[in-house]
Parts: C-alpha cells; structure tokens; sequence
C-alpha cells in the first residue's frame, strides 16, 4: 500500500509535466520550420527530382544489358528518336512524386525528427537568428560554391594519387577474372 503511494505520486507527477513537454515540442517544432524556411529547404525536393530523374538513362541501359537487348541499328535510330519522350515522362514521374502531398508532409517531418535530434528550441532559434544576418545569408549563398572548390581540389589531389592505384587494381582484377 505505501509503494503505490509513490508510484501514483510519481505517475501525477509525470502526467503534469506531459503538458511541458508537449510545448517544448511544439517550439521546438516551429523553431525547425522557421530554419527550414530561412535555409530554403523545400527547393531540396525539386532538385531531388531532378537528380532522379539524371537516372534515366542508366535505368534504360541496365534494363538493356540485363535482359541482353541488343538494338539494330534502325532500333537506335528509333530510341534515340523516342528519348527526349522517355526523359520526359521520368521527369513528370519524379516531380509528381516529390511535389505530392504525401511527400511534402512525410519531407517536413523527417527535417522536423533531424533539426530536433541535434539541437533544442533555444539552439534552433539562434542558428535561426545567425541565418537572418548578413553574415548568415552571404554563408547560405556562397556555401554551395565553398563546398564545390573544396570537393574539387580535394577530388583533384586524389586523382593524381588515387586514381593511378585503382587503375592498378582495375587492371589487376580484370586479369584474374579473364584467365580461363
């Protein structure tokens, strides 16, 4: 009887702080949708139809090889004809699926569940805060084409040192698989 006493206490006391964080929630929800806002991440989901749609083609290849299709000539002639077509109707798949409803809400939520993981309403609000100043809005804009030179040189270095060995290895591999 007196440890029920404790646990009900501890389960009143639980309920009550239910409310709490509820709203820590709710900021913490709208601190996210204010960055989103701020960082424009809602261009993300039509540049991730684009980037779908750039494996058209190699869909179509896979398909060919896979099913060892081999076009005469007056079939390429036909295919490329019929491409522009093809790319087309990819594209209008891929921006249908990522201009939906469905998408759009299940896209707020997964930024939502990743902003919230890593950062409380308070830390929210001052990034929030930072993008808003023009030291913050010159980061947004040149970031992209920070990010791309670092990329580059780095990708750069790597090609005059990496490149060379995975020839190597390249080469090494498709002489065990060759040998009969």
């Amino acid at each position: 009887m007196f440890a029920s006493r404790p646990l009900k206490a501890s389960l009143a006391a639980l309920l009550l702080t239910l409310p709490l964080l509820a709203h820590a929630d709710a900021a913490q929800d709208a601190a996210v949708k204010e960055l989103a806002v701020t960082l424009n991440l809602n261009n993300m989901l039509p540049e991730l139809a684009q980037r779908t749609t750039a494996s058209a083609m190699p869909l179509l290849q896979e398909y060919l090889v896979k099913n060892k299709i081999k076009l005469s000539e007056a079939q390429q002639k036909k295919a490329q004809a019929g491409l522009k077509g093809y790319v087309d109707g990819v594209q209008k798949q891929a921006n249908d699926y990522f201009g939906s409803a469905a998408v759009k809400q299940q896209f707020e939520q997964t930024v939502i569940k990743s902003y919230s993981a890593q950062f409380n309403a308070d830390e929210l609000k001052q990034i929030n805060a930072f993008y808003k100043t023009p030291a913050g809005q010159k980061l947004l804009k040149q970031q992209p084409q920070i990010i791309n030179a670092i990329a580059g040189e780095t990708l750069k270095t790597a090609e005059k040192t990496l490149l060379p060995k995975m020839q190597a290895a390249a080469e090494s591999y498709g002489k065990t698989i060759s040998k009969k």
